[in-house]
């Protein structure tokens, strides 16, 4: 239970959420030094937690600790199960009911998969932090840990931010690519390719919601729920 009141004693600094008198007093013990004061206050912040029972219960609410790893597990294996289903749906040829490994090639398009993935992670990035945004990788598919419930709601609201973010630049996307259609209309040679690139856009960003949604419910339920 000690480890687990140092955590939320770290993470009260980390946020600004300190006991004013306390930190007081260890800015006291350390003689000003604010780098020592942190270590000071944690030391006092434990001990007072330890001391009255309504902290600890209040300590206990703000720390959680996921007891398996089977979501984890579980993220990489809808992945790459929904990766190799599009990638089957992409490249089979149904009227031969036949693999074309060509046909893959007409759905890659490079610009419309870097405008909808990056635009998305910058503003997942703006709505949160850098920090936050790395986070979103170590707690969906890395090992269990523990960690505030604070920190585990600013990456779910990431991963909401960049899902949103990425079906909408599909969207976008596909306006602008349905426009240049319109505006070069007797100058391109197969309107079908030219209609399949500018709603790729779409589909990417449409894969990518659905990736952040469920790695969004996977961080509500181990870390918040």
């Amino acid at each position: 239970m000690n480890e687990e009141l140092y955590l939320v004693a770290y993470k009260d600094i980390e946020q600004k959420e300190i006991d004013e008198a306390l930190w007081l007093k260890a800015m006291s013990i350390a003689s000003g030094d604010k780098q020592r004061a942190k270590w000071a206050y944690i030391e006092l912040r434990v001990d007072q937690m330890v001391r009255d029972p309504s902290l600890r219960r209040s300590a206990s609410k703000k720390v959680h600790k996921p007891t398996h790893q089977s979501g984890a597990y579980m993220m990489w294996f809808s992945i790459f199960f929904s990766i190799a289903i599009i990638s089957i749906a992409a490249v089979l040829d149904f009227d031969n009911l036949a693999f074309n490994i060509t046909n893959g090639l007409k759905f890659l398009d490079i610009p419309s998969l870097l405008f909808v993935f990056c635009t998305s992670i910058f503003f997942g990035i703006a709505a949160t932090s850098w920090r936050t945004y790395w986070r979103c990788w170590t707690y969906t598919f890395g090992r269990a840990k523990k960690v505030s419930i604070h920190d585990a709601r600013s990456v779910a609201r990431c991963m909401n931010v960049m899902g949103n973010s990425a079906w909408k630049m599909g969207i976008v996307g596909t306006l602008i690519g349905g426009a240049l259609l319109l505006q070069s209309w007797g100058k391109i040679n197969n309107v079908n390719e030219a209609l399949t690139v500018a709603f790729l856009t779409l589909v990417y960003g449409l894969i990518f919601k659905l990736f952040c949604y469920v790695a969004e419910q996977r961080v509500m339920n181990h870390y918040v729920n």
